[in-house]
C-alpha cells in the first residue's frame, strides 16, 4: 500500500551527479545490501534487498519526482542496470531495476507532467504518490500489454474494459481478458493494464488502468515458456501456496475487496475464479514474466490513467523501443558474468593440464577475443541509449536496437561455441545457468526484429535497383 507520506529515499545520488558518482554510490549500496538469494525466508523476490536500494536512493535514479532532471539519463540507466546484473549475477534483478526506471520516466513521468498542467487532474496525485513509492522501494510496478498468441499487435488484442450502465456501474470500469509475458509481473505490487475501451470507425481504442495486484478477479499464472531470471540461490520451482508466507498489502488504498455497488453473486464469482485458476505460488513469485487472467476486475474510474483512448500510442508503442534500448546494459552485465565463469573454468583447467597445452591455449585465445568484442559492444550500448536520450522513440532507435541485438546474439553464440569446445577438450563444467536466461531474453520480440530486418533488406535492394 502506498503510505500517506512515502518514505524519503537517501539523496546520495542527486541530479547533477557525475557518472562516476552514480556508479560508486550504486556499488556501495550493493556491497551493503542483504543477500539476493532469499526473500523473507520464502525464496522469492528479494524484498529486503530491494528496500535497501530504495533507502540508499538507488531506485529512483532514472526518473524525476519533482520536475527536475533525473539523476541518471538513458545512457547511465543502461550502464547502471548492467552493473546491478554483474554484481548480483542475476539478469532478472538488473532487468527489474531497469524496468522501474523505464516505467517511471517514460510512462508515469509524462502523465504526471500532464496532470501538473491540469490536463489529467484526476490521476495526478495518485501517480505522484506511486512514483515516490517506487523510488522508496515500497512498490514494484509492472506493465501488461501483450496477449497469448498475438503479442502486442493492437488489432489482435482482446482484453476489454467496459463501463456498466445503470446505478451499479458508478462510473467504474470492468476488465476481462488474458495478458501474457508481463515483465516483473510475478512480484509486482501494482500493474498497468492496457485494454480495448472502444472501437471507432473499425479501429480499437485503448486505455490504461492502474490495478492493485490483489484486485479481485486478477490472477497471476506461471508460464512455462518464460520461467527463469531468478536471483542466484532463489527457488525456481513451482510449489504450494504457503499460508505462512508474508502477505503484501494492497497498493491502492481505496480498492476494497468488493465494491459497495456489487451484488453477492458477483462476489462469489470473483472468489470462485480466484481459486480455480492455477496461480503462481509465493515461493515462485520471483522475477521475469508471467501471465494475467482478468475476470470481472472492477476498477474505479480514477484509476484510468492517461489521455482517453490513446494508451497504445502513448504507452505501448514507445515502451517497446525504450525497453529494447535500455536492455542492452543488463545483457552486457550478464555477459560479463559469463566471461568470468569461462575464465574461472579455464584457469582451473589450465593449471591441471599445463599452460603449454594447445587446447588450453586455443581456449584462452578465444576467451580474449570474446573479451575484446564485449568491450567493443559497450560503445554500441551507449550509442543506442544516447539515441534514445537525444531523439526519443523514433524509427532510427527502433532499427538501431534490432542491429544491436543482432550483435549481442552473435556474441552469445560465439561464447556458447567457445564453452562447448573447451568442455570437450578440457573437461570443464556445463554452461552457467545465466546462459539460459540470456537466451530467453534475447528471444523476446524476435518476430518484430525479423520484420524490421526484412524491411531494411528490402529498402537496400530498392535503393540499388530502383
Amino acid at each position: 500500500m502506498v503510505p500517506e507520506t512515502p518514505s524519503a529515499p537517501a539523496t546520495a545520488a542527486a541530479a547533477g551527479a557525475t557518472k562516476q558518482d552514480l556508479h560508486r554510490a550504486l556499488r556501495e549500496a550493493l556491497q551493503t545490501a542483504p543477500p539476493t538469494g532469499s526473500s523473507d525466508g520464502a525464496g522469492g523476490f528479494p524484498r529486503a534487498w530491494w528496500a535497501h536500494l530504495g533507502r540508499c536512493g538507488m531506485l529512483g535514479l532514472g526518473f524525476s519526482l519533482d520536475g527536475r532532471p533525473s539523476a541518471a539519463d538513458a545512457v547511465q540507466v543502461s550502464a547502471l542496470a548492467g552493473q546491478i546484473t554483474h554484481a548480483t549475477g542475476s539478469l532478472g534483478l538488473g532487468m527489474a531495476w531497469m524496468m522501474q526506471q523505464m516505467l517511471g520516466r517514460y510512462v508515469l513521468g509524462p502523465l504526471v507532467q500532464q496532470g501538473a498542467a491540469g490536463a489529467l487532474d484526476a490521476s495526478h496525485a495518485l501517480l505522484t504518490k506511486l512514483l515516490a513509492s517506487m523510488a522508496a522501494g515500497e512498490c514494484l510496478l509492472a506493465l501488461a500489454i501483450s496477449e497469448p498468441g498475438v503479442g502486442a499487435q493492437p488489432k489482435h488484442l482482446r482484453t476489454r474494459a467496459v463501463q456498466p450502465s445503470g446505478a451499479a456501474g458508478d462510473g467504474d470500469w470492468v476488465l476481462d481478458g488474458h495478458k501474457a509475458f508481463v515483465s516483473n509481473g510475478p512480484a509486482a505490487d501494482a500493474i498497468i493494464v492496457l485494454a480495448v475501451s472502444a472501437v471507432h470507425e473499425g479501429r480499437k481504442r485503448f486505455d490504461a488502468f492502474l490495478l492493485d495486484a490483489q484486485t479481485p478477479g486478477l490472477t497471476r499464472e506461471a508460464n512455462a515458456r518464460v520461467q527463469g531470471l531468478a536471483p542466484p540461490g532463489a527457488c525456481r520451482t513451482l510449489g504450494v501456496e504457503s499460508e505462512k508466507a508474508p502477505q503484501r498489502a494492497q497498493f491502492l488504498p481505496d480498492s476494497p475487496p468488493h465494491s459497495g455497488a456489487m451484488g453477492q453473486e458477483d462476489g462469489k464469482k470473483w472468489a470462485a475464479a480466484a481459486h480455480s485458476q492455477p496461480t503462481i505460488p509465493k515461493s515462485d513469485r520471483l522475477l521475469g514474466h508471467c501471465d494475467l487472467r482478468l475476470e470481472s476486475c472492477r476498477v474505479p474510474a480514477s484509476r484510468r490513467i492517461g489521455p482517453p483512448g490513446r494508451a497504445f500510442e502513448t504507452i505501448a508503442r514507445p515502451v517497446r523501443a525504450v525497453e529494447d534500448a535500455l536492455l542492452l546494459g543488463p545483457l552486457l552485465g550478464a555477459m560479463q558474468c559469463e566471461l568470468e565463469a569461462l575464465a574461472h573454468a579455464l584457469g582451473t583447467s589450465a593449471v591441471a593440464a599445463g599452460t603449454a597445452d594447445t587446447a588450453a591455449s586455443d581456449a584462452v585465445r578465444e576467451l580474449g577475443a570474446l573479451q575484446l568484442e564485449w568491450q567493443a559492444l559497450h560503445a554500441v550500448r551507449d550509442a543506442v541509449a544516447r539515441q534514445l536520450e537525444v531523439h526519443g522513440c523514433d524509427d532510427a532507435l527502433a532499427f538501431a536496437t534490432v542491429g544491436a541485438r543482432r550483435l549481442l546474439e552473435r556474441w552469445q553464440t560465439a561464447y556458447e561455441n567457445a564453452w562447448e569446445a573447451a568442455s570437450q577438450a578440457l573437461a570443464i563444467a556445463a554452461l552457467p545457468s545465466l546462459t539460459r536466461d540470456l537466451r530467453l531474453v534475447l528471444g523476446i520480440a524476435r518476430g518484430v526484429a525479423h520484420s524490421r530486418q526484412l524491411q531494411t533488406g528490402q529498402q537496400l535492394l530498392q535503393s540499388l535497383h530502383p
